[in-house]
């Protein structure tokens, strides 16, 4: 049996930019993960003589039956079309031609298993965090050393070449290094053996964060790809808005690394502000997503989305600071979590 797990993750600075050319800063989050396992003596399908098959067993909340066609129809409108075993078998595929198809026939079949921590659809990188867990799984039954910041463009390889989700590399950086790591996308570089681009990426101490929290809401959750599609077209055709705007947010890391080189937390936490403020600009969001973000604001916390979702970070000052925060995030019924740094 190998098994293998990925964080959750939360986008701190700069974000949505990995996508142009930008940069970003972002911080893994251990108490939410995505677990897969896979099982080389579990298959129980044959394909022929000589392979066993491959098998993917479903997670509960992943099989095809529903109490109603009302309930059908309220999960579509959430979470989309989209659940773990697609992802994972786009990964297979992604990995078949990491290989090559010859060397992966020889592997035999398996068996793969999964289950998550991570809220579904509210910002939080939980379809990368099965794909990158899946990744390590498969790299580990055929052998094959895959370097990190590899591994993190083949993760997104696997959502925008197989199954066509428009998407960028942040998630999968920070959920491949861990910690809290700053990302460059102004100039990738392509590697030779397996193929694909990469940024600069480098692991920062995340004990020089201010002590920073993490809200979300179910009920806010929706499905990100067809934001980032139109933000994607819109940048394309060369919308002067979304392109300065991009430039914007790149900036802020910049200055966001600055801040906590020299423990300037207050700044720090204006930039966080800043952050939203520029997402704002590229264009409307959904009331019950910008509600998690002004709560925090009405108690002078700057926050800021995680991702594409119902879910915010954002800077407190101190635990009475934090209970506030608790007290009025329980009102939409949204849940906090301390992101604080424990060593």
């Amino acid at each position: 049996m190998i098994s293998h797990s990925a964080p959750a993750r939360v986008g701190i600075l700069g974000n949505p930019s990995d996508g142009y050319g930008g940069r970003t800063l972002g911080l893994s989050v251990d108490q939410f993960r995505a677990t897969v396992s896979l099982d080389a003596q579990a298959s129980t399908v044959s394909l022929d003589a000589t392979n066993s098959g491959i098998r993917i067993v479903a997670a509960e909340h992943d099989e095809p039956s529903w109490s109603s066609i009302g309930s059908l129809v309220e999960n579509v409108d959430r979470y989309g079309y989209a659940t773990a075993v697609p992802l994972i078998v786009a990964t297979i595929r992604t990995f078949v031609d990491l290989v090559s198809p010859e060397v992966a026939g020889e592997l035999g079949g398996f068996s793969i298993s999964y289950s998550t921590t991570i809220p579904r659809q509210v910002g939080l990188a939980g379809s990368s965090a099965l794909v990158v867990a899946t990744l390590r799984c498969l790299c580990e039954f055929g052998d094959l050393a895959v370097p990190d910041e590899v591994l993190a463009s083949v993760a997104l390889a696997v959502e925008t070449e197989q199954l066509g989700i428009t998407a960028g590399l942040q998630d999968r950086v920070i959920q491949v290094f861990g910690g809290l790591v700053a990302m460059d996308f102004g100039e990738m570089s392509t590697n030779a053996r397996f193929g694909v681009a990469h940024g600069v990426y480098e692991r920062l101490d995340p004990a020089t964060l201010p002590p920073l929290f993490l809200a979300y809401r179910a009920s806010a959750a929706e499905p990100s790809g067809n934001y980032h599609a139109a933000l994607r077209s819109r940048f394309d055709a060369g919308e002067g808005l979304v392109r300065e705007t991009m430039k914007s947010l790149a900036g802020l890391v910049a200055e966001g690394r600055a801040a906590l080189r020299w423990g300037a937390t207050d700044r720090f936490g204006e930039l966080v502000g800043q952050n939203m403020s520029l997402r704002r600009r590229l264009g409307p969001l959904p009331e019950a997503q910008l509600a998690l973000v002004d709560v925090a604001a009405d108690l002078d916390a700057p926050a800021t989305f995680t991702g594409s979702g119902g879910a915010v970070v954002g800077v407190y000052a101190d635990a009475s600071h934090l209970d506030g925060l608790r007290e009025s995030y329980a009102r939409l019924d949204a849940e906090i979590v301390d992101l604080r740094y424990q060593g």
